[in-house]
């Protein structure tokens, strides 16, 4: 059995680990606080999506300047997601 073949990166820091090998679902993540920090940054995400989405039901007709401006601010959630995402790989 080839070991080297089966190391893989974590989804979350990139580090490299031997996954489990007991069955179930394909590890991911190298340790459980790189999967809670994964899943907490989803959950955040989901939540900014619903409130924009929200945002965008109470406008009437919107416009191209406020979809433009909608747009926006939503490529600037997810840049901060990323950023928090750098920080926390920086500080693992």
């Amino acid at each position: 059995m080839d070991l080297t073949a089966s190391i893989r990166a974590c989804d979350w820091c990139s580090h490299r680990f031997l996954p489990r090998n007991v069955g179930g679902h394909p590890q991911r993540f190298c340790t459980p606080v790189c999967r809670r920090l994964w899943l907490a940054v989803l959950a955040k995400r989901r939540k900014q999506v619903r409130l924009l989405a929200v945002l965008i039901k109470q406008t009437p007709e919107p416009r191209r300047s406020q979809f433009v401006a909608y747009r926006r601010s939503v490529e600037e959630v997810i840049a901060s997601l990323e950023q928090q995402r750098r920080a926390a790989r920086v500080s693992s």
